[in-house]
């Protein structure tokens, strides 16, 4: 079996913290749950694939850089 690092939407629902962040933030849990089934009906509806997975040459290369360099940069101060 595959493990899973995500949530799925009903553990998203459920799980105490998110619910507690949403009353604080005044998110109705029914509409943020019709919202994450919409939008997880439209990905798997999709059959293309991301932008960034289209273009394996060099623009992709220069994206992924673009992207990642924040990371690069970023350093922890403990």
């Amino acid at each position: 079996m595959q493990k899973r690092n995500d949530l799925t939407i009903d553990e998203a629902i459920r799980d105490p913290m998110i619910r507690l962040v949403m009353k604080a933030d005044g998110i109705d849990p029914k509409a943020f749950e019709r919202m994450l089934r919409a939008l997880a009906a439209e990905q798997a509806s999709d059959d293309v694939p991301p932008p960034f997975l289209e273009d394996s040459g060099s623009g992709r290369t220069r994206r992924m850089r673009h992207f990642a360099k924040p990371f690069s940069e970023a350093s922890a101060s403990w």
